[in-house]
């Protein structure tokens, strides 16, 4: 009986220490929320619009029955062929006059120079972006509907940022060992000062 005890008493202990404190959870968190804010403080107005807000404002003018899916949808890749569609096709049809105005208006922005630069940035480092990519895939699994609604309609919300990525590194630490995340933080914290520093040095003039 007291073998058993020691046991399982052994096994709890190996179980806590391999578990991460919420406290460091918290911690990791609140830097990775800095992070963004200085991120997203960095990019000019029009990308900020362009890339984020009027995406919401077309989600709820032109395709409010895919609201809780939005998130997914940018992340996938499958905004433009749901909520948009091209000028030929039935989704763009059906569109309201308001709604065609706002597609007009993301495509213009789409075409600024800021905007071509910022994507110029992107798709220069393919790496860094795939990381990101498993990052939001992350979100979407453990965050709610609000908290992934707020990272693209309420850049300002720190808030639900915060909240988001709290259950990320949870998720994160709990499928994984400690040395997994403790990388996988130091990328993504390393990946996050990278674009703060080109995007700094890209938009420095506005």
């Amino acid at each position: 009986m007291l073998i058993k005890f020691i046991l399982l008493f052994t096994i709890v202990i190996i179980t806590i220490q391999g578990r991460i404190h919420t406290t460091r959870i918290e911690k990791d968190a609140g830097l990775w929320t800095r992070l963004y804010k200085e991120y997203t403080n960095l990019l000019p107005y029009s990308i900020v619009r362009g890339q984020m807000t009027i995406k919401c404002e077309i989600m709820l003018e032109c395709c409010r029955g895919e609201r809780d899916r939005f998130f997914d949808l940018i992340h996938e890749y499958k905004f433009e062929e749901i909520c948009i569609g091209h000028p030929t096709s039935s989704v763009y049809d059906s569109h309201s006059k308001k709604c065609r105005h706002l597609i007009e208006e993301l495509h213009d922005i789409e075409k600024s120079s800021e905007y071509i630069k910022f994507s110029k940035i992107i798709a220069d480092n393919p790496k860094r972006e795939e990381r990101f990519q498993k990052w939001r895939s992350q979100m979407a699994k453990v965050c709610s509907t609000y908290e992934r609604e707020a990272y693209y309609c309420e850049t300002k919300n720190t808030i639900q940022f915060n909240l988001c990525q709290r259950k990320v590194l949870r998720s994160i630490a709990d499928e994984n060992d400690e040395e997994f995340y403790n990388n996988y933080v130091r990328e993504m914290e390393s990946d996050y000062r990278a674009y703060i520093q080109q995007f700094s040095e890209a938009f420095h003039h506005l």
